[in-house]
């Protein structure tokens, strides 16, 4: 177990939805999926449609690679976890 985050595994990745990705830049959530069309923005998975409920959101964003764009970018969000 980790000592900081005792539920958390070290090797678990945590991943965020473009709905959480929105609220840590203070954009809307078309300005992430317009980023993502225009190849710009943090990578980002699909997640296949049989492994997501219904409605659910498919794209996740690494919170390992978020964190590394924008320290790439010099990007300061504006809401922190």
């Amino acid at each position: 177990m980790n000592k900081e985050h005792p539920y958390v595994m070290p090797t678990d990745s945590q991943y965020l939805t473009t709905k959480q990705l929105a609220e840590r830049y203070g954009v809307k959530p078309a300005t992430i999926k317009g980023w993502r069309a225009e190849r710009k923005g943090p990578e980002f998975y699909t997640v296949p449609r049989i492994a997501v409920a219904y409605g659910s959101s498919r794209v996740r964003y690494d919170l390992h690679h978020v964190l590394a764009w924008e320290q790439t970018h010099s990007i300061t969000p504006l809401n922190h976890f």
